[in-house]
């Protein structure tokens, strides 16, 4: 007999579970994502990353934009196991409840270090040298249910949100792979979070993207690579809005937002140290060197604010 599954993701994170997920044998499944959400200039209707993975498996695939919609047709479904990794909504007691083997999720941190929906950015801003995943029994709070396992890994320092994300939902799949037949069989061992250690990773505000020169260098490049690829972090530029897409930090010495040209990178100082910008986007434009803006500008230094 099949095991059914109700999985709920969103993001590229979860979509990689999902595709592991997929290929397990006997296991039947029906996912649930977030509704297509309008994405880009043109304001596109456009699907979630689970919810594109599920099409190309042949999946059925529920988008509700409110959960209890869809209480009646999950009940039928009768899920064995409720499987979620970055849906981005709190699950209701009803729903945790339903599956008669167990609700699980795969968080993307090393809990109960960085409980919340962005805990790879946040680990990277705060300059966290490893992090890893989490599968963990879902209760009423968030991300605060027992741990059934762990994995680690190293965060390099040239890691970006993205980049890290990517190694992340395959140690998440590795991890739900290796558990699975315990899942099934009903003899994990989970263990109470400890009480020590707990810190929260909330989304970006939108006074978390501009970047504040008076800043260390450190921690502006890490505040870059936690904003790639989205949001992006920010400078006020001459004439518009400028995203630092790469940077890195440099020993020196030069007044904050002070930004001069060596080569094709910007030396910008900072409250210490000079942050070497490698590539920007200037709003309403692709991405380019700052040489290749400056060009056109016909400078060879700016001031940003």
């Amino acid at each position: 007999m099949a095991v059914r599954v109700l999985f709920m993701g969103t993001p590229d994170y979860a979509a990689e579970i999902l595709r592991r997920l997929a290929a397990l044998p006997g296991v039947e499944l029906r996912v649930v994502t977030k509704p297509d959400a309008p994405i880009g200039r043109r304001q596109r209707m456009t699907p979630s990353a689970v919810a594109a993975a599920a099409a190309r498996l042949s999946l059925p695939t529920d988008k509700p934009g409110r959960l209890a919609d869809m209480r009646s047709a999950w009940h039928a479904f009768l899920p064995n196991l409720l499987v979620t990794a970055a849906y981005g909504r709190i699950l209701p007691p009803w729903l945790l409840a339903l599956p008669v083997s167990g609700a699980y999720n795969l968080h993307a941190s090393l809990l109960p270090r960085w409980r919340g929906p962005n805990p790879i950015a946040w680990a990277i801003r705060a300059g966290d040298a490893v992090s890893g995943v989490t599968l963990m029994e879902m209760d009423a709070g968030v991300d605060t249910g027992p741990i059934v396992a762990q994995s680690s890994l190293a965060v390099d320092q040239t890691d970006t949100t993205g980049s890290l994300s990517e190694r992340l939902a395959k140690a998440a799949g590795e991890l739900l792979v290796r558990e699975w037949p315990r899942l099934l069989a009903k003899t994990t061992a989970s263990e109470t979070q400890a009480a020590e250690g707990v810190s929260y990773a909330p989304k970006f505000l939108a006074e978390d993207l501009r970047i504040d020169w008076s800043r260390d260098a450190l921690g502006i490049s890490r505040q870059v690579r936690s904003m790639m690829p989205e949001p992006g972090a920010y400078t006020a530029g001459p004439k518009q809005r400028i995203k630092i897409l790469e940077a890195v930090a440099e020993a020196g010495c030069k007044t904050p937002g002070r930004a001069s040209l060596d080569g094709n990178d910007w030396l910008v100082g900072t409250g210490d140290g000079l942050l070497r910008v490698v590539r920007i986007q200037p709003a309403g434009r692709p991405a380019m060197s700052p040489g290749d803006y400056m060009r056109g500008l016909r400078t060879a230094q700016l001031v940003f604010l």
